[in-house]
């Protein structure tokens, strides 16, 4: 397993909702129009989560000073057992948060097919009610989604076509009457970024 971190330089100061930079939202479906705008490279996901959310962004969404919010990379391994051909973590960490647990976490996953992908979020949001004090199913543009109210946390684990994203944020990061509308939001971000429909046969 590789790593690559970046930190931004946090600012004191109250809590409040600055925009530093324009952070484009979609109307269309995840599927249609902002999808075909993912960047060309050589891997299905992104391998700085820089390039997902910004520390800015993130800023940003949580109403947070500017540069208050660090970024850290770590890039998983191929699970060939459930086709999932690449993973990374991104952990976004509030300036003020000392503690071990990042105030949000993406893990993406990109699979050989979109059939795969759905299956494994089947797969774990059978395993995450187990957990979760409420279940709410989802649709966000065309991509399926379930919304996971846990003890001290939510979670929303999203597919579009052929990749996944499991979203964690810690309680109290955001008020609890926006929670929800801020991992929506955030989800709508960074399906644009993660791997595009194959054209012909599947990696």
């Amino acid at each position: 397993m590789a790593a690559a971190s970046g930190v931004l330089a946090g600012c004191g100061g109250p809590s409040q909702r600055e925009y530093p930079e324009s952070v484009p939202t979609f109307a269309a479906g995840p599927t249609t129009g902002p999808r075909a705008q993912a960047p060309e490279r050589d891997t299905l996901l992104p391998v700085d989560c820089a390039d997902v959310v910004s520390g800015d962004q993130m800023s940003a969404l949580l109403g947070q000073p500017v540069d208050s919010v660090g970024v850290h990379t770590v890039l998983g391994l191929p699970a060939p057992s459930v086709s999932r051909l690449e993973r990374v973590t991104c952990q976004y960490q509030r300036a003020g948060n000392r503690g071990a647990t990042p105030d949000v976490e993406l893990i993406l996953a990109a699979y050989g097919t979109r059939a795969a992908a759905d299956k494994q979020l089947t797969t774990n949001a059978a395993a995450e009610r187990y957990e979760a004090q409420s279940a709410e199913n989802l649709a966000i543009g065309s991509a399926r989604a379930v919304l996971f109210a846990e003890r001290g946390k939510t979670v929303l684990m999203v597919n579009s076509g052929r990749s996944s994203v499991s979203m964690t944020m810690q309680q109290g990061v955001t008020p609890a009457n926006e929670t929800r509308a801020v991992m929506v939001d955030l989800a709508q971000r960074v399906l644009p970024n993660l791997a595009p429909e194959p054209v012909g046969e599947s990696r």
